[in-house]
Order: structure tokens, then sequence, then C-alpha cells
């Protein structure tokens, strides 16, 4: 097998990930693109030993299950890969690449996985879309999302099956006066151009919706206009604004910001709280499925009112402050400093008196709190951790360890790490009670899980 060959394949599984995996010849093949049961034919474009990567060029022979795709752009899109799997067998598969990733990575004989929490609405549930600019082939700016597998390469949005209504509304008139007024679309890889991303946030708990451009520069013409046009669409939309950000990183941030409309922010409900938002803070993207995930994470806890709870990687303070109000003391952690921000500016919008944040990385927080070189280290009786996609530091697992809390609560957006950090805890005397799986993102290979660990007795 050679990086280039061409062959005929039949995908016998998904991958955590989402990628198709087959064999050739003894070796693992994993493609970007197929369903369990599909012949596809694909190209190798990476050989490694016992494993191959490949980019599908066609599904030849599709599965019986398939279903309809309802999206027209599936076939270029990264997104919703998996849309064309009936959602029943979307979420059988999602709970059992949690039980067999807990199994060979977190080396758990018998995980103790409940049933997958379904999301309450397979489609249009994303309450925030990020949308890239690109010079067009025909020399005009493109407005739209990547090609699958591609950071260099945009096709222009006309329907998506995740955002809002109202969230396409506006990507069709920015894209409409992006031409008329001449906006320079930016390259990603020439580092030319100027105008970067769209930002649409719409929160359906609330209705509000804030609308975010991201450029290079400020030589937007027409840019006060394009905002007046943007809000006078719907009552919902609430805020617009302008970020900057000249850097060369790919991303849909910006450090300076200009308000071109209302205050700048957008507020959501979740569980009772108000929590407001402004262009980069964190929310999750599922309004409806996060209260589930956050319910969750309470009940894992069992919390009776007298508790001291540690919330590390806490963002805007969502969970502390949900803690908060069933314990006697919350204490959120966090490096970025515009959350620990928010996070504050949340608990007194909320008149929530017993929660506190400390900014900082955890790992360096856990650590001065150990050698006693900062003050307010708490006594946790119970330990929430959510952090990013990598996972917790082997030094965060073990000051969580030393802190001997009664039970640690531990969200996750990744099942891979996870796995890795109970194996961690499970080194340090702590048991797996329970894992409930999350389908945050419908036709998608993400998964979200909330996990209950306890002290095992010596």
């Amino acid at each position: 097998m050679r990086v280039n060959d061409l062959f005929s394949l039949e995908v016998e599984d998904l991958a955590l990930g989402g990628k198709a995996l087959a064999r050739v010849d003894g070796r693992v093949v994993f493609a970007d693109r197929g369903l369990p049961g599909d012949r596809i034919e694909a190209r190798i474009t990476r050989v490694k030993r016992g494993w191959a990567e490949a980019r599908t060029l066609a599904v030849t022979a599709p599965a019986a299950q398939r279903v309809p795709a309802r999206c027209p752009h599936v076939d270029v899109c990264g997104g919703c890969r998996m849309q064309e799997l009936p959602y029943e067998r979307q979420l059988a598969l999602k709970e059992r690449q949690v039980r067999e990733t807990l199994v060979h990575l977190g080396g758990i004989a018998a995980p103790p996985v409940r049933p997958i929490v379904p999301a309450p609405e397979p489609f249009h549930y994303r309450n925030k879309m990020e949308f890239s600019f690109h010079p067009g082939e025909d020399g005009a700016p493109w407005l739209g999302l990547h090609h699958r597998g591609a950071f260099d390469r945009v096709f222009e949005v006309e329907a998506c099956v995740l955002p809002s209504a109202l969230t396409l509304d506006i990507v069709a008139l920015t894209r409409r006066v992006a031409r008329a007024r001449g906006w320079r679309a930016y390259h990603p890889s020439r580092h030319e151009g100027v105008v970067r991303f769209l930002t649409v946030r719409h929160l359906p708990l609330t209705g509000e919706c804030g609308v975010h451009l991201v450029a290079a520069r400020d030589e937007v013409p027409g840019l006060e206009a394009w905002a007046r046009a943007v809000a006078a669409l719907s009552p919902a939309v609430r805020s617009v604004t302008v970020l900057f950000n000249d850097s060369r990183a790919n991303v849909a941030f910006g450090g300076a910001e200009r308000v071109l409309h209302g205050p700048g922010t957008v507020r959501e409900r979740l569980l009772g709280l108000e929590f407001e938002a402004g262009a980069n803070a964190f929310l999750q993207t599922n309004s409806r499925q996060a209260e589930a995930l956050y319910a969750a994470a309470l009940a894992a806890a069992d919390l009776r009112g007298g508790e001291s709870v540690l919330d590390l990687y806490c963002g805007a303070g969502t969970l502390t402050l949900l803690f908060a109000r069933a314990c006697r003391e919350a204490v959120g952690v966090e490096s970025v400093a515009d959350a620990v921000t928010a996070a504050r500016d949340n608990a007194a919008r909320n008149g929530i008196a017993n929660a506190r944040f400390v900014e900082g990385e955890s790992r360096a927080v856990l650590r001065q709190w150990a050698r006693g070189e900062r003050d307010g280290a708490p006594r946790p009786d119970v330990v929430v951790v959510d952090p990013p996609r990598a996972g917790l530091h082997p030094r965060v697992v073990f000051r969580v360890a030393e802190l001997a809390p009664r039970r640690v609560v531990y969200v996750s957006c990744n099942p891979a790490t996870l796995a890795r950090d109970l194996k961690d805890f499970a080194a340090h005397g702590w048991a797996l009670e329970e894992v409930t799986p999350f389908d945050m993102f419908p036709h998608t290979p993400h998964i979200e899980c909330v996990a209950r660990l306890a002290r095992r007795a010596p």
C-alpha cells in the first residue's frame, strides 16, 4: 500500500472522531467519509505501520440504512457528516464508542455507562455559528463554511440544518453587502485582505441574537450601514459589533472591539440563571441540551447544601453559579481574564454572593494553594472539572486527588482524554461510579460526558 493508491473499500464501522473504518490486506484504513455498510472508492493519503488514511472519492454502493441528507452541502461540508445515518443509529454508535474507549484507553473492564441522552432537537440546535470569508473565484468575497478537511477552502452556504433561519438571513444579507461595498476577503494562506469571519449567536431560550464581524483592519466600507441593515432584520438582533484580529492565527476571535448596535452582548437563561455573553465568551452551543448536561452534573455532585465546591476550568462561571445555589460555597478557577470578569458579572447579575472566582491556570493555582503560596485555598467536598478537549494534566489529577474531596464530577467533551484521565485518577485511588454520554452535537462525531468518581475504600 502506497500514497495515491486507489482502493474500493467496504466500510465496517465509524471510528471515534467519525472517520470511516475499513481494512485492506489486514491494515486498518481511516477514510474521511462513509457510513457502515457503504462501499466507497478512496485514495490513500498517508501510510503508517498498521494503518493508513484515505480520502473518499465516491460512495459507489450506499448502505441500506442510509437516509436522505437534509443539507445540500453534505458532499463538501466538514460539519454534520453523520446526517445520512438514522439518528437512533447515531446515538447507539456514540454510546458504544464511549464504552469501548473506556475499556481500551481507560483500562476499565466493565465501565458503568448509562444510556446516552439524545438531543431535544436533532436539527437547528446550534446557537452559535462561525462563517468564513474567502476571496472567490470570481474575485468577489465569498462567505460560507470550510470544505471538509481544508482550512483554506470555503464554499458559499445557501442552506444549513444546524442554525436558526435568522442566522442564515444574516449571512445572506452580509454576503450581499460585502459584494456591493467591495469588501476585501482575507486569504488565510497569503494573509491578504480585510474581512475574516462572521459570527452569529442566536440564543433560543431568550431569543436574543448577537452578530460579530471579525476583520484584520478597520478598513470595511459601509460598516455602520451594514450594522443598521442587520439590526433591521429582526427585533431579536440585540447587538452588532466588529472585532479586529491582525494575527496569522485563523480563529474567529478579536482583541479590540467596536460596538455598532446595542450593548455588545446577549443573554441566555439556563436552569433559571441568566448569563451574558460577548463576542469572545464561551457558552455551550446547544442551549437546551446544555441544561440537561448541567442538571446531570448537579445530580452527580449529590449536594446537601453545606458543601464547598471547587470548579476547575470554569469559563464564565456557568457551572460554578449553578452549584453555588445548592452548596455553601463555590470557587471557580479560570485562566482567561475576560472569562473571569464575565463570571463575576454573572454572579452579580444573578444575586449570587457565595461564589468567588480565581484567575489562573488550574495546575499553577492548585500548586500554589498546596504550597501555601496563594491565599484563599478551599477545602472542597466536591471538585468539578470541565477541561478543554486535551483533558487534564497529570499534575492536575494528582492535586485534585491530594485535596481528598468526597466526590469528583468530570464534564468531558472528549471520551479519549476522559478515559486517559480516569486511568490517572484510578492510580491515585479513585474509581468511576458512572458516566452518562450526551449527544450535544447531533450528526457530528462529538460526544459529551458527565462522569462521577469516588474514592475507593482503603
